[in-house]
């Protein structure tokens, strides 16, 4: 109950704007080994590789270039941070241009539970109807979706994202045992 506390008004709690962040240690030192990884392999397949070494001296490298570029893309393409402000709520990548969606085009919030498990928010952009999708491995993501909820009081979800939603019914039961606690 007491995790239900720091989700409630988490707007007003922590403040706008407010910023969530891929943790970035981790983030660059994969896109550095990844880099290094995939510049020693260019360096031993142009370099060390003749007609006469091994196979598996031959494969190493191609399957080093592989997972090390699978790594950085990965890396690069994903999402690294979220920004909310009083308006709109921004999604930064490294790698690609950010997608701003202002609170009063948000229409639906729903939980994907396909091969990778992602959020997807519906959105008005002018004349058209958008989705933006993002993981959630991001970190802090029940503060994130509460958030999000929190900010759009008339945003529709899917049937998960209710259960995960902090409800007025919850607020009021986590107020009524702060009351009862004094």
């Amino acid at each position: 109950m007491n995790d239900v506390g720091k989700l409630i008004n988490i707007n007003q709690s922590k403040g706008l704007p407010r910023k969530y962040k891929f943790k970035q240690f981790i983030r660059w030192f994969t896109l550095l080994l990844g880099t290094a990884a995939i510049v020693y392999a260019l360096w031993v397949i142009f370099a060390k590789l003749n007609a006469d070494s091994p196979k598996f001296f031959k494969f190493a490298p191609f399957a080093i270039l592989f997972l090390a570029l699978n790594s950085v893309l990965k890396n690069f393409f994903t999402l690294n941070s979220i920004l909310f402000t009083k308006d709109a709520i921004s999604f930064h990548f490294l790698g690609k241009k950010s997608t701003k969606i202002l609170w009063k085009n948000l229409k639906k919030m729903e939980f994907s539970d396909d091969k990778r498990k992602h959020i997807i928010l519906r959105y008005s952009d002018g004349s058209s109807e958008k989705e933006f999708s993002f993981s959630i491995a991001f970190p802090n993501m029940l503060e994130i979706v509460n958030s999000i909820a929190e900010m759009c009081p008339d945003l529709e979800y899917d049937e998960f994202m209710q259960n995960v939603i902090i409800n007025d019914k919850e607020k009021k039961a986590y107020q009524k045992k702060l009351k009862s606690e004094e």
